[in-house]
């Protein structure tokens, strides 16, 4: 049964309000949302996009530093990068990668250890091994601890516990679009600071409205005509947050915060822009062009340059 766009709101805000909020959610989506059915969860395919991108401009991912902002529930992302022989350290402002989904997530992995190997160019008899070696782990956290990384949280992510240019790559999926405007520039000024010198920081962004989807009776973008106080207002709070910038907002971002884009694709949602026209637009959105409001997804490869003004 196709559930209405306002009901996922209602059952999210109120949710937000409550003492016992959090948890009620939580068995929520397990309910009826990803967490019912995490092995088909889209991670596990974003993982393999990543994996892709950090071989295609680091030359390997095994043996590598990795740190993983936002490790999310479903952390197919950090395991499957540490299966390919990186050591990630994740970090989660809360705790949610809870022991069963860990289980679930590693009986996948049994499942895509020929497209690990193949994303990553890692052996697959290593693959095997690792997943062999963390097989009798209880959680994500032991396991990680195997694999040579580890899970932390709950964690401030704008201060990460590593001394300057330790870090071979920097690496998010899904996160970028849910932190608050204001604390992205802090964010990236510490990936910047912990990456290596031509350090490599990966991202995958979603810019689309949460609360959408088939049958919500919404599209995706409408969300964006809303004024900044009142998605503030009803839309943003303790349990989802979205900051609505747009594909160019986040290009910019990463360049002013000493980031030089080596790759960028991004998928841009030509049906809905007809129904973009027919919107009021909020005044951050009117001066751009139909194609950059309409982009929902973006992949970017990065690279840690001088910040402007550093240059010598």
């Amino acid at each position: 049964m196709a559930i209405r766009w306002w009901m996922k709101w209602g059952i999210c805000f109120t949710c937000s309000h409550l003492p016992c909020g959090r948890p009620l959610y939580e068995k929520i989506q397990r309910r009826f949302g990803e967490l019912s059915r995490p092995s088909s969860s889209t991670r596990f395919d974003n993982t393999e996009v990543l994996l892709k991108m950090g071989r295609r401009w680091s030359g390997k991912v095994e043996g590598q530093h990795v740190v993983e902002i936002g490790t999310g529930w479903i952390a197919a992302v950090p395991l499957g990068f540490g299966l390919a022989g990186a050591r990630v350290d994740t970090f989660d402002i809360s705790r949610l990668a809870a022991d069963d989904l860990f289980s679930q997530t590693r009986q996948v992995y049994h499942n895509r250890t020929e497209q690990l190997a193949k994303a990553s160019g890692t052996a697959l008899a290593k693959i095997r091994q690792r997943l062999q070696q963390i097989e009798q782990a209880g959680s994500f956290a032991g396991a990680s601890q195997m694999l040579g990384g580890a899970y932390h949280a709950p964690f401030d992510t704008t201060a990460l516990p590593f001394r300057d240019g330790r870090v071979d790559m920097v690496i998010s999926n899904l996160v970028l679009q849910c932190v608050p405007k204001e604390l992205i520039p802090l964010l990236l000024q510490e990936s910047w600071r912990i990456l290596k010198p031509g350090g490599i920081a990966l991202h995958r962004i979603r810019m689309s409205d949460e609360y959408s989807g088939p049958g919500s009776g919404r599209n995706h973008l409408e969300y964006l005509k809303y004024s900044e106080q009142a998605w503030n207002r009803w839309f943003n709070h303790s349990l989802k947050h979205i900051n609505r910038l747009r594909a160019p907002q986040f290009l910019e971002l990463f360049r002013k915060h000493g980031f030089h884009c080596l790759e960028y694709n991004r998928k841009i949602d030509y049906q809905s822009i007809p129904h973009l026209q027919k919107l009021t637009l909020a005044p951050p959105f009117l001066r751009m062009g139909p194609e950059d409001i309409a982009t929902v997804t973006m992949e970017v490869a990065l690279k840690k340059t001088e910040l402007p003004g550093n240059k010598s």
